[in-house]
């Protein structure tokens, strides 16, 4: 969408915005009005993005950003008798969860890494869980689009596939800001180095702010390394990675400025003319 559709619409949301209908408004403000169908379209889309941008792909374009863990946590009931049929989640305790099957990760890493991470490189660690596919806070994404086009048509069976797209210069100064407000002892100056430290020391605590950051490990795998993976997550349990991201959004400081999330619809139906379009000859 153009810049003035995005103001308009940062606008509106800013003016009504509720906590009880915060998924309703993260995809009226994100969600491109049309989908793609042409590979022109394509790069259309991902150019506003391209320099300082991070890329996902959704093989199914109702999925949400829903990290791994916080699928697990949350299980849903279903009770049927001959009259009535009742459904229920339940959200098992996030905190108590995480750490028990972050410790049982660290445990058993020696059998098959002769170098892990040391213990307090908590970001290294839970990168390293995510590489192996257990479920942490951790969201996978990529700065080529590319690579994210490959992941939304490679598989599935919906109509249409999602494409995702984050600011990353946005989101690391909006992040920066709201950590900084909320502990002064953080430097003014945001530093990588300084603020990996301070990362590690505060994924495990109860009372962090609501805000999504871009979790960067010491040292990447290999998979990062091929796909340029890069990994966004939530520092408080407290809220769905989408209604954080959207806090973050409804405080128009610097998201006013210019587009800075994108959801995009493609149309599965030419996932052969996208991915002949992905052959290697024509890869960039």
């Amino acid at each position: 969408m153009d810049l003035r559709e995005w103001g308009v619409r940062l606008e509106k949301v800013v003016e009504t915005y509720s906590r009880e209908r915060n998924h309703q408004f993260f995809e009226d403000l994100v969600l491109e009005p049309t989908a793609i169908s042409t590979w022109d379209q394509f790069q259309d889309w991902f150019s506003p993005f391209k320099r300082m941008g991070c890329f996902r792909g959704h093989a199914d374009a109702a999925w949400g950003l829903h990290p791994s863990f916080y699928r697990k946590i949350h299980q849903q009931w279903k009770v049927e008798t001959e009259t009535t049929t009742a459904e229920t989640v339940e959200s098992l305790d996030p905190e108590r969860n995480e750490r028990a099957i972050f410790y049982d990760f660290q445990r058993a890493a020696h059998h098959h890494y002769a170098t892990p991470p040391d213990r307090g490189q908590i970001v290294d660690w839970l990168a390293l869980m995510q590489h192996h596919g257990a479920p942490t806070r951790m969201l996978d994404w990529t700065e080529s689009p590319y690579v994210a086009l490959f992941f939304a048509m490679q598989s599935g069976e919906a109509e249409e596939a999602a494409l995702w797209a984050i600011d990353l210069a946005w989101l690391r100064t909006r992040s920066y800001e709201i950590m900084r407000h909320h502990d002064k002892s953080i430097p003014e100056r945001y530093n990588p180095e300084v603020f990996r430290s301070n990362l590690n020391g505060m994924l495990f605590r109860a009372d962090n702010p609501d805000v999504i950051v871009q979790a960067t490990p010491w040292q990447n795998n290999e998979r990062m390394q091929i796909q340029q993976g890069r990994l966004l997550c939530a520092l408080n349990h407290s809220q769905s990675f989408p209604t954080t991201l959207l806090r973050m959004l409804v405080v128009p400081t610097l998201a006013s400025e210019k587009q800075v999330v994108s959801k995009a619809r493609i149309k599965r139906d030419r996932r052969i003319e996208f991915l002949d379009e992905l052959r290697p000859d024509e890869y960039s």
